[in-house]
């Protein structure tokens, strides 16, 4: 995966560029093996008078998938950033299995067998201690 990182009114630690780049790494779970290598996360993480805000742009197959979240300090902000596009990102792969899925039904639950309903007539016998003939 290529991250771009962007820090706007203020320099960001190595330290904090470090923590924000392997958050995003972790984000490529969610991504086949083929598809890491070609996706593209932007992180823009601005400074404003008593917060940050991280912002992340990330292009995926036909998506596009942007979070955007405020913080008292720049890993707070990176952190509710990502949590917002991870759950971006669960309901698209949740759509896309559904969607794979479909309304077919388990092959298990289609051929289960069912026992034959039981008149009352066959077990009369059962109660009255003799068979009717």
């Amino acid at each position: 995966m290529n991250i771009i990182t962007t820090a706007r009114h203020f320099a960001l630690d190595a330290e904090d560029r470090e923590f924000a780049l392997q958050r995003l790494e972790r984000v490529g779970r969610f991504l086949r093996e083929r598809e890491r290598n070609g996706v593209e996360a932007h992180l823009t993480i601005t400074a404003e008078k008593n917060r940050h805000v991280a912002e992340v742009l990330l292009r995926v197959r036909r998506h596009e998938l942007v979070s955007r979240e405020e913080g008292a300090d720049p890993r707070g902000a990176v952190e509710l950033a990502v949590d917002g596009l991870e759950r971006q990102m669960r309901r698209i792969a949740d759509r896309t299995a559904e969607r794979r899925k479909g309304d077919r039904q388990r092959t298990a639950d289609a051929t289960a067998i069912t026992p034959p309903a039981a008149e009352d007539d066959d077990l009369d016998w059962l109660t009255d201690g003799a068979p009717e003939d």
